[in-house]
């Protein structure tokens, strides 16, 4: 049973954003649309291996997590989570394509297109361990000495394993279940009550990573932020405030709330907070009025009076 569902990157709009609105000039530029490739081909990944676990049916009762953000000994983000009264699986996906090699000494993920060319990335077996070595002690503390396997998965045939570990589980999306129907089930470690409980408590523990603002994760300066609108529809900046509307000089869209996505950018992308005059010079409009009218309409945080008042988002919008 899935008791925390698919759900994408919730950063990767911000992330995009803020390519589209860095300068041309910034060397970062190609780093972050490659760092935005990256977080989207894993995404990719997770959600076919949660697809894949939709139906699956198991003679016991089990939990499926998807993106866990647990604090440990440190804080670790397990990818997926299969938690059983007899054992539990921390699942480490991996959506490269290519010809892989898992080496050691050091080791590392070495990946070979079929041009030739060669990418290395940090070995997902390191991690992997210290993942399933933090579980098994949080569950000693608790009082129970269930077991926690670990796997990688490469959930499409794109990626063609040359060499793998002889340490690691190694699986692609069709093995998945053949693995966790074949794992032996000798002791029940928790009770449907102790199994529930884990189940809330692994809920309630989850903390979502907030990388925001995203110019201070990335050591990015302010100036090369591009003010203004995006278009929804093309994707360019500099939507233009008509009386009733923003519209679009590229490809003539309209929109009424164009402001309201800018001004999240704002929060997620440079700073918590705002005040009137920076969101005016943001957005390019010159009105006071026409701000607080805006404003208005978002259920921002406020604090503070008239022109000295500073916005932030509320909660359920980090």
């Amino acid at each position: 049973m899935i008791v925390k569902p698919y759900s994408e990157t919730h950063y990767l709009e911000a992330l995009n954003n803020l390519i589209r609105r860095l300068v041309l000039s910034n060397p970062k530029k190609e780093e972050l649309e490659n760092e935005y490739k990256r977080i989207k081909a894993g995404d990719i990944g997770e959600k076919v291996v949660m697809e894949s676990l939709e139906q699956f049916q198991l003679p016991y009762d089990f939990f499926i997590f998807h993106n866990l953000s647990l604090l440990l000994e440190s804080k670790i983000q397990i990818d997926v989570l299969f938690l059983t009264p007899y054992y539990v699986v921390i699942f480490e996906v991996k959506n490269i394509k290519g010809d892989i090699e898992l080496r050691h000494n050091p080791r590392q993920l070495v990946r070979t297109l079929s041009n030739g060319q060669v990418h290395v990335f940090n070995s997902p077996e390191p991690q992997l361990e210290e993942y399933v070595h933090q579980l098994k002690r949080f569950f000693l503390n608790k009082g129970t000495n269930i077991p926690v396997y670990g796997a990688v998965i490469f959930p499409f045939t794109s990626s063609f394993i040359k060499q793998t570990s002889n340490k690691t589980t190694i699986l692609l999306k069709n093995e998945i279940k053949p693995f966790l129907r074949n794992i032996p089930i000798k002791t029940s470690f928790l009770t449907n009550k102790g199994l529930e409980h884990m189940k809330g408590y692994f809920l309630d523990s989850h903390t979502e990573f907030s990388p925001y603002p995203l110019i201070d994760r990335y050591n990015i300066p302010r100036e090369d932020i591009l003010n203004g609108v995006l278009c929804k529809k093309c994707g360019e900046l500099g939507m233009k405030k008509f009386s009733h509307y923003w519209f679009c000089p590229s490809c003539h869209f309209k929109n009424v709330t164009a402001h309201e996505e800018a001004i999240y950018d704002y929060f997620k992308i440079i700073n918590h907070t705002i005040t009137n005059t920076k969101c005016r010079e943001f957005l390019g409009i010159s009105n006071p009025n026409q701000f607080y009218r805006m404003i208005k309409k978002m259920n921002l945080n406020s604090v503070g009076k008239n022109r000295h008042t500073i916005y932030s988002l509320p909660e359920h919008r980090k």
